[in-house]
């Protein structure tokens, strides 16, 4: 089971990611590139850093890589795979996201 969050408006420029904390106080990253939005868990799982305090790479092939601050550690934002250190830690959850009416919606687990 899932459940549809409102994040806010559809503003992001490209290039851009924010943070958000959701019901139940998950946090969530929503980046934009291009027309595409994307979220990925904003809870690094190396040493618990917001992810969305750091930086988007874009790359050669379309996609963007959120890097974490605290060690640079990168996470594809289409699907939360870590591309730089996968020894260090695992892949980031990545959700589902909606733009409708000019709000976006992220579909995230039910059960956190």
């Amino acid at each position: 089971m899932s459940v549809k969050i409102r994040l806010g408006p559809a503003d992001l420029r490209d290039g851009e990611m924010r943070g958000y904390e959701v019901p139940g106080g998950r946090l969530v990253l929503l980046g934009r590139v291009g027309a595409r939005y994307r979220a990925i868990d904003d809870w690094c799982n190396h040493a618990g850093c917001q992810i969305s305090m750091g930086w988007l790479d874009t790359r050669p092939d379309g996609g963007a890589t959120a890097v974490c601050p605290c060690h640079e550690i990168g996470f594809d934002l289409e699907t939360g795979r870590n591309l730089t250190s996968p020894m260090l830690c695992g892949d980031q959850a990545s959700f589902p996201v909606v733009v409708e009416d000019g709000e976006v919606w992220v579909e995230l687990p039910e059960d956190g």
